[in-house]
């Protein structure tokens, strides 16, 4: 189990064109329906504006292909893993010791994640 670190408001339109256009001036030969479709899946897969931002990024600096796929920027987030009580109790019995997670309620559900999980995702609280 595992959550997204993207917590910010979701992506508006202006959000979505901004990254459209940045994609779309790299990968000039995409047709306008790919882009079209891509908006849709965007808004259809509840991307924030920072998650919009760095898929976009990420594509732009990475990416070696001369086309682009709808799945190369929707299958893009940061995630952690959520240990469940028992999955952290089964670490503490392969050798992680327990000062190495953070407990974290989600729904009034009791989670741990490790720290150096926080730390690289720049989250620690």
């Amino acid at each position: 189990m595992s959550i997204s670190l993207y917590f910010d408001n979701f992506a508006e339109k202006s959000d979505i064109a901004v990254g459209i256009a940045k994609l779309c001036a790299s990968f000039p030969r995409m047709e306008q329906s790919f882009w079209n479709l891509l908006a849709e899946r965007i808004v259809a897969n509840n991307f924030t504006r920072e998650r919009i931002k760095e898929a976009v990024d990420y594509i732009l600096d990475n990416f070696k292909y001369k086309e682009l796929n709808i799945a190369d920027i929707i299958s893009f987030d940061r995630k952690v893993k959520l240990y469940t009580c028992s999955e952290f109790m089964q670490a503490q019995m392969n050798g992680i010791h327990p000062s190495e997670f953070e407990m974290r309620e989600i729904n009034d559900v009791k989670f741990w994640v490790l720290k150096e999980d926080l730390i690289k995702a720049n989250l620690n609280k």
